[in-house]
C-alpha cells in the first residue's frame, strides 16, 4: 500500500536520516584526520629545522629566546595533534561536535557556567551535552572521562613508537596493572601470546618491565 499524506513526510525523513547521518560522520572523521596529518607534517618540519640549526653535534645557532619560542611552538603543535586525535576517537564513540567540545573543555578544567557563556547557550543545555557525552563513553564522572582521554593519549603515544594494535592493547592493560592471566582472559589469547606481545612492546619502547611501562604512561599523561 502506497504512503499517503503525512506518511510521505515520515518516509522521506527516515530515508534522509539514515543516509545523511553516516555521511556526516565520515566527512567529520576525514577532516579531523587531514588536520592531524598536517600538524604531524609541521612537527616533522620543525624537527628537521632544529636539527639543521644545531648541526651534527655542533652548537646551536639560535639564541635562548629563539630556542624557547621554537620549543613552545613545537609543544603547541603536539597538543593540537593530540587534540585532533582525541576528536577522532570521540567521534568514533558517537559524540556530536558540541558534546566533544563540552567534554574536552570540562576535562581541561572549564566550568559548565563558563562554557555556557562561551557557547551562548544555557547552563542546563551544556549539562545535557556533558551527560550525553558521559553516557556514550560509558563513564559517570569527569575523573573517569579524563582517565578515558588519558588512556587514548597513551595509546597514540605507543602507536607512534611503532607498536601494532595488538601490542598497544596488551601494553595498555599491563600499564594499568592487569596480570598476564587477566589480559589473556580478556583478549581470549594464550598467556604465551600475551608475553610475546609484551616483550615486543618492551623492545620497541626501549624498556624492560611493567614498572617502566607504567612510568612511561604516567609521563605521557602528565605532559
Amino acid at each position: 500500500m502506497m504512503p499517503q499524506g503525512f506518511e510521505w513526510f515520515i518516509v522521506i525523513w527516515m530515508y534522509l536520516r539514515n543516509l545523511i547521518g553516516p555521511v556526516v560522520v565520515f566527512v567529520l572523521v576525514a577532516v579531523i584526520a587531514v588536520m592531524a596529518f598536517r600538524i604531524n607534517g609541521r612537527l616533522k618540519r620543525l624537527g628537521d629545522a632544529a636539527a639543521a640549526q644545531t648541526g651534527a653535534g655542533g652548537p646551536a645557532n639560535t639564541s635562548p629566546k629563539q630556542a624557547d619560542e621554537a620549543n613552545a611552538k613545537q609543544a603547541k603543535l603536539h597538543r593540537d595533534l593530540e587534540r585532533a586525535r582525541l576528536e577522532v576517537d570521540l567521534a568514533d564513540a558517537g559524540l556530536t561536535r558540541r558534546e566533544r567540545t563540552v567534554l574536552l573543555a570540562t576535562c581541561e578544567g572549564m566550568t559548565l557556567a563558563a562554557l555556557a557563556d562561551d557557547l551562548g547557550v544555557s547552563r542546563s543545555t551544556v549539562g545535557t551535552y556533558s551527560t550525553r557525552a558521559y553516557e556514550k563513553l560509558g563513564v559517570s564522572t569527569r575523573e573517569e572521562a579524563q582517565a578515558w582521554l588519558s588512556r587514548r593519549a597513551f595509546a597514540h603515544a605507543l602507536a607512534d613508537k611503532g607498536l601494532t594494535d595488538g601490542e598497544v592493547e596488551v601494553a595498555l592493560m599491563a600499564a594499568e596493572g592487569a596480570s598476564t592471566a587477566d589480559i589473556a582472559q580478556a583478549l581470549t589469547l594464550s598467556e604465551a601470546a600475551i608475553n610475546s606481545r609484551l616483550q615486543q612492546a618492551y623492545g620497541k619502547l626501549g624498556i624492560h618491565s611493567r614498572a617502566d611501562l607504567a612510568g612511561l604512561r604516567d609521563a605521557t599523561v602528565s605532559r
